[in-house]
């Protein structure tokens, strides 16, 4: 068989998929076959880009870990309250440097075929006339084989590459939380425990005292909301009242105008009219208008139900933990500042305290002065807090559903929960 044709079917070899195992011929140098066979076997693997967390607990494959992937299709905003990742700390993603990984690659690869190339010079400089001419065409069509094979191998790099950063990039857009960094959820304290509440002084702001609630009026569980949802609807319909008490509009029939046609029925393009005094005309009619008749918004509840909803709008405000039961309200002094720097110490009023509704009902006999109380209510704090915007202060008799409901937190006097307790549980 000659050369030519030995080269020949080598070169044919290549329409099979690359291997070592194409170049498998009749070929009288065995050392030869294992140069042209090294250099096509001997390429570096290619392996996806790891990551490494900063959290040394993540595990993937652990089943008891508490990071959690947010998936792509959900948009959640961390920062809301409703988010399930609300106060979870995320986990911060280190990508590998992968360019070292590929120069090392490549540097490992040429050391492989320097050490390759003298091995297989060595042995072919032994071998006689017939087969170092015999042995130059097969290195030519190796050589041959060779370069073809590093350009489809080296396209597969490219490609493997293309994959790679496309991995990276849809791995860098993961987004990681570590559950066990989640605060941990407020506890409804359990009754009768609920009942059994601190005094507070509301011009230092600490502790004075305990107090044991009424069962029957702070209790109340579960929150009947529907109760609540009826008393409100009354107080709003009860504050809307009576209004627009003898207005009236006139009807067709006692607008001033002629009746006579305007123009004629057809001919003009324009639409048929009969008159000048429709509804719909500058000077008409008034469609549907009031009549005269006072229009009544109210509605009726009965008193069980009201002062039900209030018991139960007061144990909704113990149930939450926005309940402060305070000594008494006297305050010696009417400045504002000096009130909002007392009810700072509550988380109440000033720019970023919450809302407050405060109930009082004191007695001008047990106060120092009769001047001081006026209507139940201490006059310094009642001065003092008319320039506070977040708050709003109330006699017992005048708590209701609607404002407990509108401020986030209820601060009664012991005088106003003595009185309130009485009056509600009355007639149960």
């Amino acid at each position: 068989m000659s050369h030519i044709m030995m080269a020949r079917r080598l070169v044919g070899g290549l329409r099979r998929p690359p291997s070592a195992t194409c170049l498998v011929s009749p070929l009288e140098n065995l050392s030869l076959q294992t140069h042209v066979a090294s250099s096509i076997s001997h390429r570096p693997l290619v392996l996806p880009c790891n990551h490494c967390f900063s959290s040394a607990a993540h595990q993937e494959d652990d089943p008891n870990s508490t990071i959690v992937e947010l998936p792509p299709n959900l948009k959640f905003d961390p920062r809301a309250k409703s988010s399930p990742f609300y106060g979870v700390e995320r986990v911060v993603i280190e990508k590998k440097k992968t360019k070292e990984r590929k120069k090392k690659a490549q540097e490992k690869k040429k050391d492989e075929q320097v050490k390759i190339e003298p091995s297989s010079a060595a042995s072919v400089d032994k071998e006689s006339g017939e087969d170092e001419k015999a042995s130059d065409d097969v290195m030519e069509a190796g050589s041959e084989i060779i370069d073809e094979e590093e350009e489809v191998m080296g396209e597969y790099d490219d490609d493997e590459e293309e994959y790679d950063s496309e991995d990276e990039d849809e791995e860098e857009e993961r987004i990681l939380y570590d559950l066990s960094t989640k605060p941990d959820v407020a506890r409804v304290i359990p009754l009768p425990q609920r009942l059994h509440v601190p005094v507070m002084d509301i011009k230092t702001g600490e502790e004075v005292g305990t107090f044991h609630l009424s069962e029957k009026t702070f209790g109340n569980d579960p929150i009947r909301v529907d109760i609540l949802h009826r008393v409100v609807v009354w107080q709003r319909n009860k504050h809307r009242g009576k209004r627009n008490a003898g207005a009236r509009t006139k009807t067709v029939s006692e607008v001033s105008g002629s009746g006579r046609k305007v123009r004629p029925q057809k001919g003009q393009g324009k639409a048929r009219a009969g008159h000048s005094r429709p509804a719909h005309w500058r000077g008409g009619a008034k469609a549907h208008g009031p009549k005269g008749r006072v229009q009544d918004y109210t509605t009726k509840l009965n008193k069980k139900v009201r002062k039900m909803g209030v018991r139960h709008a007061l144990s909704q405000k113990l149930k939450e933990g926005n309940l402060i039961v305070t000594s008494d309200m006297a305050v010696p002094s009417h400045k504002t500042k000096e009130l909002n720097v007392m009810l700072n110490r509550f988380g109440i009023a000033g720019k970023t305290g919450s809302t407050a509704l405060l109930i009082d009902d004191a007695d001008p006999n047990d106060a120092e002065s009769e001047a001081s109380v006026y209507g139940g209510l201490d006059v310094n704090f009642k001065v003092a807090s008319g320039n506070l915007g977040k708050i709003k202060m109330l006699n017992q008799k005048g708590c209701h559903v609607y404002s407990m409901l509108k401020f986030k937190k209820l601060v009664l006097s012991l005088a106003a929960v003595q009185s309130l307790e009485e009056r509600l549980e009355k007639d149960l």
